[in-house]
């Protein structure tokens, strides 16, 4: 086939942590992969201002007719199969998942008038939920029983693939789902993946390899080739999508900001939604510099971006420096430290910065992708450091800077 007869689209909203967190490693992770053909972005209520990046970025914007996101995006697809009629496969993600093998080969796996999607790793009751009605038990017994015996399990609403029929046969049996909303269904959240499950009972699905959208409660498997890249398969391959669902969506180890930064930084610029640089402060917080002297440290100096944030405080014998934006903080021990330990870590509900490192006299520190760790220090008296926080303009990403004498995890 034509590239341009294919088409990956991914549905989103304004919310702007959905837009660096979602979004942009979802594009940046397709476009370093040997995918050509279009990408769509399905707009539903997005700004003006970020479908003017995108449209600048070569990325395709349709503005959503539709209403409510997670149902709506299915009709979208099959409107933009009825306004492109050269449109031949088409792949609907969700936002949260990126690729992280080079390869992209869905579509050659797509054939027929069935829409393509794979497994899930468990039943779960959002599935049930949205079902009302005298007929509830019945459509209850299909979308669970008659989909485990087809399927083996629960299928994944992350990936939705067919061709231009497969996406028309399956938007009619969305519209007629929703023609019976307050009678057989609620609107509420599942409601998407219930319609998908009784298109399923009606064995119009076919699937995918789990690695076209795979979900980390299967097992990921991390190595590294012969380049040093770091490469994440599963007992079924190499992972072509990685779906970072709401419990696993900070972690370093998987995410795709981490584990290609300098990349994500060079790449990701153009798509940042804030022009603003790390400059210095007129003045340290006082909160940041009372707390700072307590430990036996001075604050220099202070630059960040706009909009950062800054929490300090002392647990027992550490200094702790909670940050939000791009910062770097320049500190002077005023003591002497037999070994000065800076712990760093990350809050599980906050995404991390791209990039930390601390610098001394020259020496440069790089942290990693590990939920901790930590650098140890000769600290004499005089001695100067600097922590360096990173991420693309207005990401708002969160670090934790624990500051002792002493490893506070070692025996």
């Amino acid at each position: 086939m034509n590239a341009r007869e294919e088409a990956v689209c991914v549905a989103i909203n304004d919310n702007d942590r959905a837009w660096y967190e979602m979004l942009v490693p979802f594009i940046l992770s397709l476009r370093r992969s040997d995918y050509r053909g279009h990408i769509a972005v399905i707009g539903f209520g997005l700004s003006q201002r970020k479908i003017d990046i995108l449209r600048a970025q070569g990325i395709n914007v349709s503005v959503a007719e539709e209403e409510a996101l997670p149902v709506g995006r299915y009709l979208e697809v099959a409107r933009l199969c009825d306004l492109n009629p050269g449109l031949k496969k088409i792949a609907l993600y969700d936002a949260d998942i990126w690729f992280p093998a080079g390869t992209f080969d869905l579509f050659s796996l797509v054939e027929g008038d069935n829409i393509f999607v794979c497994t899930d790793a468990w039943f779960s009751d959002f599935i049930t939920n949205p079902l009302i009605g005298p007929d509830r038990q019945a459509h209850s017994r299909m979308v669970r029983d008659e989909v485990a015996n087809l399927y083996g399990s629960a299928l994944q609403a992350g990936l939705i693939a067919g061709t231009r029929q497969a996406w028309q046969d399956f938007a009619a049996h969305v519209r007629e789902c929703l023609g019976r909303v307050g009678i057989d269904f609620r609107a509420v959240y599942g409601l998407d993946t219930t319609i998908l499950h009784l298109w399923g009972a009606k064995e119009r699905v076919t699937l995918l390899p789990e690695t076209e959208n795979f979900v980390t409660k299967n097992g990921v498997k991390e190595g590294i080739d012969a380049n040093c890249n770091v490469m994440l398969s599963s007992a079924a391959g190499p992972i072509r999508g990685l779906h970072m669902t709401t419990d696993i969506r900070f972690l370093n180890c998987w995410r795709f900001y981490n584990i290609h930064s300098s990349e994500a930084l060079r790449a990701g610029a153009p798509f940042a939604l804030s022009t603003s640089g790390v400059s210095p402060l007129p003045a340290v917080p006082h909160h940041v510099e009372g707390a700072a002297a307590e430990m036996g440290l001075e604050i220099v100096t202070v630059a960040s971006e706009e909009g950062a944030r800054w929490q300090a405080f002392r647990d027992g014998e550490n200094l702790s420096i909670i940050a939000a934006g791009n910062h770097q903080i320049r500190l002077r021990t005023v003591r002497e430290f037999k070994p000065l330990v800076m712990t760093v870590m990350y809050l599980s509900g906050y995404p991390a910065p791209v990039r930390a490192w601390i610098e001394s006299s020259g020496q440069v520190m790089e942290i990693g992708r590990n939920m901790i760790q930590a650098v140890f220090l000769p600290a004499p008296q005089e001695t100067e450091f600097t922590l360096h926080s990173e991420s693309l303009p207005g990401q708002n990403c969160t670090i934790v800077w624990m500051l002792s004498d002493r490893d506070a995890m070692r025996q």
